[in-house]
């Protein structure tokens, strides 16, 4: 009963949102887009900033993959990936200096910019074919996007408030102020905690549906 309860959690898990945000997250799981997760995440506003223009990017290219698909192919495909996804970041990269102001450039450094080759947009938009409907794969790539949002926002707000005292800028009382937070060092780390975090959330979720499923088939099995 167990297994089989075990197999349908995973299949559901496919389509749900906690198995989007926490098994497949492809930041915690596939180790994509790290380095933007830990050289970017010192402010929430820096975590809003690069979440923003990731949406922008990786919703973007996966959509032109839909035609570029037809005509290019082997290893011209990714260079035309690359240079659409370029060609948004520029966009991507004007917007977010009218929303943020100009220092929000020297926040995130090359990364503004290096964006344009994340892993996670060229490996999705290189998987898209011409069989596949377009609406579950821009689900997914949405969904892509959100889970590293939300692994971006939860390390940016423990750097910045236990390395500045402040929340989106907003000085609040920290019980400790530790400087070196905001180091990339102290951000693997983090990030290696809220890896095993999210581990342990997916399996208290799988062990919870499972001892709901046994109670639900005994009051069952009871009232044969």
């Amino acid at each position: 009963m167990k297994l089989a309860t075990l197999r349908k959690y995973r299949r559901n898990q496919k389509h749900s949102l906690t198995g989007s945000l926490l098994a497949r997250n492809p930041v915690l799981v596939m180790g994509l887009d790290l380095p933007f997760l830990i050289a970017t995440s010192i402010s929430l506003r820096a975590a809003a900033a690069i979440s923003l223009e990731l949406l922008l990017i990786h919703m973007g290219t996966v959509l032109a993959a839909f035609f570029t698909c037809r005509f290019f192919s082997g290893w011209t495909r990714p260079l035309v990936n690359v240079a659409i996804s370029t060609l948004i970041m520029a966009y991507a990269r004007l917007m977010l200096i009218n929303i943020f102001g100009g220092v929000i450039t020297d926040t995130l450094g090359m990364y503004i910019y290096l964006m344009a080759v994340n892993g996670m947009t060229i490996y999705q938009a290189s998987t898209v074919t011409e069989k596949d409907k377009p609406l579950p794969v821009l689900a997914s790539a949405f969904m892509n996007v959100v889970g590293f949002s939300l692994a971006m926002f939860v390390v940016s707000l423990l750097r910045e408030y236990f390395g500045n005292g402040t929340v989106w800028g907003i000085p609040l009382p920290a019980p400790v102020i530790l400087p070196g937070i905001r180091v990339p060092f102290f951000g693997f780390i983090i990030v290696g905690f809220v890896l095993a975090g999210a581990k342990l959330l997916s399996k208290a979720l799988l062990a919870f549906t499972i001892n709901e499923r046994a109670r639900s088939d005994a009051k069952f099995s009871t009232g044969d």
